[in-house]
């Protein structure tokens, strides 16, 4: 059962909603501190799937030789090229990456893909010892994701609140980014990863995404 269909819920959410709207900031670019903080001691070449405004591809450019940033979408490859940056090439999608890299990441992308095909192919692009980062959604779907979703929804109001305190009257046009409702649960994503890739580590994070850090043998 998808907790979100809750009949009960529907009153808060709207209410977070219009809340979140006055105070917005990026789940998104929330995680790039978890993966700029965990980066492979070897720094030659990384891979940021599905890059959308290309912000993290920015970021580990200067950090990286060479930086690749893939998207699917038209749109988000243009605002990633727009960035100028000159060691950052962009990819038309996922298929277009060619390994080895140090450093993949992916973050609010893997529920667009196939998980099982998808994890498989982190593990044939990453060079020995390459570092996996994927910042993640999952449906909730046992008690421990109702904590999860609770503790991200009590946690996200006080996050926007600290960064922009004074409510914004209307928000700042951004491109529209491709969605879809996660299908995976967190424990199928756990599964998954377990078996494909052994030794990943997954943790719930809020608000509302999983981590998946994974070392290529």
């Amino acid at each position: 059962m998808d907790i979100r269909t809750s009949p009960a819920l529907g009153p808060p959410i709207r209410a977070l909603n219009w809340f979140n709207a006055r105070h917005p900031f990026s789940h998104n670019d929330h995680f790039h501190g978890w993966i700029l903080r965990n980066l492979p001691t070897h720094r030659g070449r990384a891979l940021d799937v599905g890059c959308g405004e290309g912000l993290l591809a920015e970021r580990l450019a200067r950090r990286f030789r060479a930086v690749d940033a893939a998207d699917a979408d038209a749109g988000m490859r243009a605002t990633t090229a727009e960035r100028g940056v000159e060691n950052v090439r962009v990819l038309d999608g996922f298929d277009a990456a060619e390994g080895p890299y140090d450093l993949v990441t992916m973050i609010a992308t893997l529920h667009h893909l196939d998980l099982e095909s998808t994890l498989a192919r982190f593990a044939d692009l990453l060079a020995p010892g390459g570092r996996l980062s994927v910042v993640g959604l999952a449906r909730p779907e046992t008690i421990a994701d109702a904590l999860w979703v609770s503790r991200s929804a009590l946690a996200n109001p006080v996050m926007g609140f600290l960064r922009h305190p004074i409510p914004v009257a209307e928000p700042s046009p951004r491109p529209a980014f491709p969605t879809r409702d996660p299908q995976e649960s967190f424990d199928e994503v756990a599964a998954a990863a377990s078996a494909i890739l052994p030794g990943a580590v997954l943790h719930r994070r809020v608000p509302f995404r999983f981590t998946l850090a994974w070392r290529a043998p």
